[in-house]
């Protein structure tokens, strides 16, 4: 994956096909973070796109590379070979897109970047709640391998989790990104407050619940409100094995949602 940012997902593109020296026909191009204004400065993010040539440009590419070497290269063929041959072998073999290597990364310079992100989204968060005039204080609940869980403990709990937990969503948003930006972008965050993840939880599997019961009643499909990404993770893993009815999303961040119908 080759990811190039630019302040639009057009800048992103041009900016890889301007790395890569070739043409918008010759790549594949697909959104890995559509861009975000934000908010008074937080909370915004470029636009990252993964572009790759198609195998057959890169190939291309490689032959192209591969004629302009030096003529003493061609000395070292045998004799008997000839350019007749030499093109019969090549329509003979199928040619393999260029795959570049991985970079190796040393285990425990890894650990140390995730900690070091982790410890650096604590004073982030600590930092922004500050500046909402909450008084909080941010602790490590549990560390996973791919997961961390930060919990907040403060008197203004209803402030911090705001209304349909916008509030506390909109600073787990906040906490990704900055993993993502500090070499952490493999680490889930979840951020909770007065054990607000699991009440929402029950909540997501009530309704998911209820909702198909009346999907099924009425053979109409049902438009859910808009929820992040990790809600409606929820409720299609509370369905998913419910043979009566199917899920999907639906929409456009930050007002995609879940649809249920029958199945």
């Amino acid at each position: 994956m080759t990811i190039y940012t630019g302040k639009t997902e057009e800048a992103a593109i041009a900016a890889g096909l301007a790395a890569l020296n070739t043409s918008r026909d010759q790549v594949v191009t697909k959104v890995v973070t559509a861009p975000r204004k934000g908010w008074l400065g937080i909370g915004h993010r470029d636009a990252m796109v993964d572009v790759t040539l198609k195998p057959v440009a890169a190939a291309q590419k490689q032959a192209s590379q591969a004629t302009t070497q030096p003529a003493k290269a061609v000395a070292t063929a045998e004799p008997a070979t000839t350019p007749a041959s030499v093109a019969s072998q090549a329509a003979a073999k199928p040619v393999q897109p260029v795959v570049p290597d991985s970079p190796t990364v040393d285990p425990a310079k890894r650990r140390e970047q995730r900690q070091a992100a982790i410890d650096g989204v604590q004073d982030y968060l600590a930092t922004i709640v500050d500046q909402l005039g909450i008084d909080a204080s941010l602790d490590v609940e549990n560390v996973a391998h791919r997961q961390v869980h930060l919990s907040f403990t403060t008197d203004k709990e209803g402030l911090l989790i705001g209304k349909h937990g916008r509030t506390i969503n909109a600073l787990q948003s906040l906490a990704q990104l900055y993993l993502n930006h500090h070499g952490a972008a493999h680490v889930d965050v979840v951020l909770d407050v007065a054990g607000y993840r699991e009440r929402r939880t029950a909540t997501l599997t009530r309704l998911a619940e209820s909702t198909a019961r009346e999907v099924v009643a009425t053979g109409k499909p049902i438009y859910l409100d808009p929820m992040p990404s990790f809600e409606r993770k929820q409720i299609h893993a509370v369905l998913a094995k419910n043979r009566y009815v199917t899920t999907y999303s639906a929409g456009k961040e930050p007002h995609r949602a879940v649809v249920i119908e029958p199945a």
